[in-house]
């Protein structure tokens, strides 16, 4: 079941992305494969919602565990353009990276959604439960900071790329309920800066509350709070 989950995940995904990332060319659909309606579609971002959903009957979040997925061939790409073995990334170097990743979105997410007691977190689903089950795909970093490497100085304009890709289910049904994709460049900056673990952490970090924030804004509008 888990598998078939994430294969559906992945196959919704691409397609979505493909024409998030090809829209001056590409019509975006008006109704998605599973019913729901387009009601948000600009250059970086697409959302869907079923119709006549009601957020107002939702007094509780549950948020599931993130999966962190990088853009296809990240690793292969990054390691052809560095000149020493040391510098390349490693299979442990990107399920450690992503871990990472997932770790830092639960936790901001778990914080901005637990800042009031409107809409508790709970962490089981029941009568009022609205499911929130996050992704980051087409993660890109530029310059990872990598463990096995020696002094390593990398200077980048920006820290990488990411896509959220967020869907709504409603808790006793199991009903999905909306869908959001959002592209975003992470840790934009004015002028190339130095890159390390720790500027890498706070631009995810930045990104990563900037959709928590959004999402929880939308909620509550909804919700006419």
């Amino acid at each position: 079941m888990k598998k078939l989950t994430m294969l559906k995940l992945s196959f919704i995904a691409i397609s979505l992305m493909l024409v998030v990332s090809c829209q001056s060319t590409t019509e975006v659909p008006q109704v998605s494969q599973d019913g729901m309606q387009l009601k948000v579609n600009e250059r970086s971002t697409i959302a869907y919602k079923k119709e006549g959903v009601d957020f107002s009957e939702y007094d509780n979040i549950q948020i599931l565990p993130s999966q962190v997925a990088f853009k296809k061939n990240w690793q292969r790409d990054y390691n052809r353009s560095q000149p020493s073995l040391s510098a390349r990334v490693k299979d442990e170097d990107v399920l450690r990276i992503k871990t990472g990743v997932a770790k830092l979105f639960d936790e901001i997410f778990k914080e901005e959604f637990g800042k009031t007691g409107d809409n508790p977190v709970v962490e089981k689903a029941g009568t009022g439960t609205l499911v929130i089950k996050p992704a980051i795909i087409n993660l890109v970093v530029n310059a990872p900071d990598l463990q096995s490497a020696g002094r390593v100085t990398t200077y980048v304009k920006e820290t990488g790329k990411a896509t959220l890709f967020l869907e709504l289910y409603d808790g006793v049904s199991g009903e999905i309920l909306a869908r959001i994709i959002d592209s975003e460049v992470v840790g934009d900056k004015m002028y190339i800066q130095w890159a390390n673990r720790v500027t890498n952490t706070a631009d995810a970090k930045r990104t990563i509350r900037k959709w928590a924030k959004a999402l929880r804004a939308k909620l509550d509008q909804a919700q006419g709070k």
